[in-house]
């Protein structure tokens, strides 16, 4: 039962004649003694190995396919930023990061064994959409880490005031995120997002971006501690809060 059609090619190569399975066009009916007149024992060994490929395939398949039908259904779950209407953040990724790690053991498991030939393409076809994904994510909680530091400092007034290059850099990526997020909100699924075309790459430009601007902000920080040593005995949050409500003396 576990014959495909690649498989009744193998046969028939072996044997030298062509199988007729369908009745509808049998010159002759499909018999064992049809078979036997043809010399079929001959052949015995090369048939036994061509039908232990088979089952070994369908074993391989079967996994595979358990694999395809979880990442059909998975999902990214979103949260609200700060209660803010159409503004997301990611989260529950130890259940994605989780199913990730099993099903690219899944797929080594596949491509380690000897009877995965027939089915290698479609088991590599997997394994680059897997790895496509775990590269999407690790660039997008980089992501997600920086914007979430940032948000609140560029969100201030008077840091956008003192800091305008940098605040147009953070409020470039923002935009951008939160477009992605949103679309993301709308189908969550996981293959579907991480199958979308350079997504990694947009992520990873983000992330050089925000590192950009985080160091900026930290090279921004030590000039105001140099300028008011005092400053040195705060922390960057503490010093930020203050820096951000320069217009309120008290």
């Amino acid at each position: 039962p576990t014959l495909q059609e690649r498989h009744w090619e193998k046969l028939e190569a072996i044997c030298g004649f062509t199988f007729e399975r369908d009745p509808e066009t049998w010159s002759e009916p499909f018999t064992l003694g049809a078979l036997m007149a043809k010399n079929i024992m001959e052949f015995k060994d090369e048939i036994q190995k061509v039908s232990t490929e088979a089952t070994q395939e369908s074993v391989l398949e079967e996994m595979l396919g358990k694999v395809k039908a979880s990442w059909a259904e998975a999902e990214f779950q979103l949260a609200n930023f700060k209660e803010q209407k159409d503004v997301y953040i990611l989260t529950g990724v130890d259940d994605v990061q989780a199913m990730l790690d099993e099903s690219m053991m899944t797929i080594g498991t596949i491509l380690a064994s000897r009877y995965v030939g027939g089915i290698r393409p479609e088991v590599e076809k997997m394994e680059h959409a897997l790895k496509t994904l775990q590269n999407v994510l690790d660039e997008w909680l980089a992501v997600q880490k920086n914007w979430m530091y940032l948000e609140p400092i560029f969100s201030a007034p008077d840091i956008q005031r003192q800091l305008p290059a940098e605040a147009k850099m953070f409020m470039d990526v923002d935009k951008g995120l939160k477009n992605v997020l949103k679309k993301v909100s709308e189908n969550p699924n996981c293959m579907r997002v991480g199958g979308l075309p350079g997504q990694a790459d947009i992520f990873a430009s983000w992330n050089v971006t925000l590192e950009t601007t985080q160091k900026q902000l930290e090279a921004y920080l030590e000039f105001k501690c140099m300028a008011f040593p005092r400053f040195y005995f705060l922390s960057n949050d503490e010093l930020l809060e203050i820096l951000a409500q320069t217009r309120n003396v008290q």
